[in-house]
């Protein structure tokens, strides 16, 4: 009995394992995660539950816009790079197949939504890699000759017009001036992303400038500097104002990590002083029809740089001068790395902090171009952002020169989810040549549902016959083998679990193909026992016996079976037929599980009823109608 303690031990486990896999519908265990809706929680195929069917075609066209065919080379990278992207995403035996010389065909199960299909596939993309500079100063030339007058002090509200005759402003677009990022953020937020034009944030200010005249008086007191330029002048400033919108609004749009909000720079030198100020969008202005811009001088602390127009002057003296330099809060440099420098992107864990990361591998051309942009990225405040068909998909800093082609994104803010959804678009950027959907629709599960119901209940029926069977004929060795497969079935479904397998209805006929070579080898086990029983050996001696003299057999056939399935894996890959692919996988596990059942298990049960008084009933352990067994003295 001790020598049976550490097997004993193992199979109590296996057992316990089983139990709590299946009697789960989902498990969840740090990063690990397994199961579905499904029965037992099992990944099933396209038959079975249904999903996405979508067919693309190339889309290669010459200099002359000419569509051309891809070589046999790129058909099958394209093929491998979309089955490696499906299956990251836990889709199990997706169909991916080539038709004819220019067309795929991608089969999704459990994927009814054509658009998240689409996403996980990745259409025609173009994956860039740039250097982000942060905070560029940029002077702003304006020729002395286009400045047609400037000076120090209030916001205008009366203008000449070209008659000469004074016209009042009638609104002012800073005459409420917000002095903190949140009211900043809460003006801009009545824009949205289609409003990006010249008087777009001006408008939301004017809507919420309208003060009474205490808050009047109080705006007098804001020393402006006020510039008149011809037009050619002023179309040049009010491109800068432009860019200072459309930065305001991505910055108040969520893209504060990965951007800093466009200023203007102002220097005012005059007498002895000089003063330099950093504006913000909300302290520059154009005055209303005219070719006047505004620019409060306002320091970083919200105070202006004198207590009233009258000292401001007094501090410049009459003869002012000013440089303008706009500050761009970010420029996006192309430094020559794309998508197809790219080997790899893919989701994993930090090995230190178990934190979710973005794992990227480049090849070697790629790897130098990376290593010498990590180097200038370091110790800067720049960025390294990645742009997916022009649109941003992240912008990480760099702590380090990267010289091996092998790096980690990292983010506070990542996920197992956004992790795993930032890898698939990086390798959505990979596509050796462009594709286009061409057709797409559902398939319906009911024809594969009910397919399954049926073979469900079959295979039970059929496992309850063969028990049956095996109880009547064997008797007691029979009793084990029947509890024997019902193991060998629980295992076989918990590894299709925990893998996951997807099961198909050629998935299904593989399991109970396995099952009925579980079968045979508890038959030719029994058989040689009974042969070693005959010739008056005790039965634990028969049963040591007959497993050794069964084992080659068993072996055997089941090696060739092994052989044969991964053959068939093998040129399933290689040809992309994918259900055959997965037969043989399903096959193979069950032939491995059922060696392990009858080998192991079926063994160890019959050397503990051989322990027991049961044992001294030979004719118990010998097929029904087998007679003149020798008395069992041991």
């Amino acid at each position: 009995m001790r020598r049976y303690v550490v097997t004993i031990l193992v199979i109590t486990a296996l057992i316990v394992i089983s139990g709590l896999t299946l009697g789960f519908q989902n498990i969840r265990l740090g990063g690990f995660e397994r199961g579905s809706d499904n029965p037992l929680g099992l990944q099933l195929g396209l038959d079975l539950q249904g999903g996405s069917h979508l067919v693309y075609q190339t889309s290669l066209e010459d200099a002359l816009g000419e569509r051309i065919q891809p070589t046999e080379d790129q058909m099958d990278s394209l093929r491998r790079i979309i089955d490696r992207r499906v299956n990251e995403t836990g889709l199990g035996e997706p169909v991916i197949q080539l038709l004819g010389e220019d067309r795929l065909l991608v089969q999704l199960p459990g994927v009814s939504d054509p658009a998240r299909a689409k996403t996980i596939i990745g259409e025609t993309a173009r994956l860039e890699f740039k250097h982000r500079q942060i905070d560029v100063s940029v002077p702003v030339e304006l020729d002395s000759s286009s400045i047609t007058n400037a000076y120090i002090g209030e916001f205008p509200e009366t203008v000449m017009d070209e008659e000469g005759e004074v016209v009042e402003i009638s609104e002012n677009p800073l005459a409420d001036l917000p002095t903190s990022s949140t009211e900043m953020e809460q003006i801009v937020a009545t824009s949205t992303d289609d409003t990006l034009v010249t008087d777009s944030l001006n408008e939301a200010i004017e809507t919420e400038a309208e003060t009474d005249s205490s808050e009047s008086s109080n705006f007098q007191e804001i020393s402006f500097l006020v510039i008149e330029l011809d037009d050619e002048a002023a179309e040049t400033f009010d491109l800068v104002i432009r860019r200072m919108i459309e930065s305001t609004l991505a910055y108040a749009s969520g893209l504060k990590s990965q951007y800093t909000v466009n200023r203007l720079q102002v220097s005012i030198s005059g007498g002895n002083e000089v003063r330099t100020v950093e504006l913000p969008l909300q302290l520059v202005a154009r005055v209303p029809d005219t070719n006047m811009f505004a620019m409060a001088l306002i320091t970083g602390i919200g105070q202006p740089i004198a207590p009233s127009i009258d000292k401001t002057n007094q501090l410049f003296g009459p003869d002012i001068e000013f440089e303008l330099v706009e500050i761009i809060g970010a420029i996006d440099e192309d430094v020559g790395l794309t998508g197809d420098d790219l080997s790899r992107a893919y989701a994993g864990t930090h090995q230190t902090t178990g934190a979710p990361i973005v794992n990227i591998e480049f090849n070697a051309q790629g790897a130098k171009r990376f290593g010498e942009l990590t180097r200038d990225l370091l110790n800067t405040d720049d960025r390294l952002a990645i742009f997916l068909d022009e649109e941003e998909l992240i912008a990480p800093g760099v702590n380090q020169v990267i010289t091996g082609g092998s790096a980690y994104i990292e983010g506070r803010d990542f996920t197992p989810d956004r992790v795993r959804d930032i890898s698939q678009l990086l390798e959505a950027g990979r596509l050796p040549i462009p594709i286009e959907l061409i057709q797409e629709r559902d398939v319906d599960a009911i024809l594969g549902a009910d397919s399954l119901k049926k073979s469900v209940l079959a295979g039970a029926i059929g496992l309850l016959l063969v028990i049956i069977f095996m109880i009547l004929y064997y008797r007691i060795p029979g009793l084990i083998a029947g509890i024997t497969l019902i193991l060998y079935a629980s295992f076989l479904i918990t590894v299709f679990k925990l893998i996951p397998v997807t099961l198909t209805l050629s998935g299904v006929s593989a399991a109970i193909l396995s099952v009925g070579m579980a079968v045979d080898a508890n038959i030719l086990i029994f058989e040689r026992m009974k042969d070693e029983l005959r010739s008056g050996r005790t039965l634990l001696t028969s049963i040591n016996v007959g497993f050794n003299r069964a084992w080659p057999a068993i072996r055997d056939g089941n090696v060739s079976t092994l052989i044969t399935c991964v053959i068939l894996f093998w040129f399933a890959d290689t040809l992309g037929a994918s259900i055959v692919q997965g037969f043989a996988a399903t096959l193979a596990i069950g032939v491995l599980i059922s060696m392990f059942s009858a080998i192991t298990i079926s063994r160890t049960f019959l050397r503990l009823v051989a322990t027991l008084a049961i044992a001294r009933r030979t004719d118990w352990f010998v097929p029904v109608g087998k007679k003149f067994l020798p008395k069992n003295d041991g």
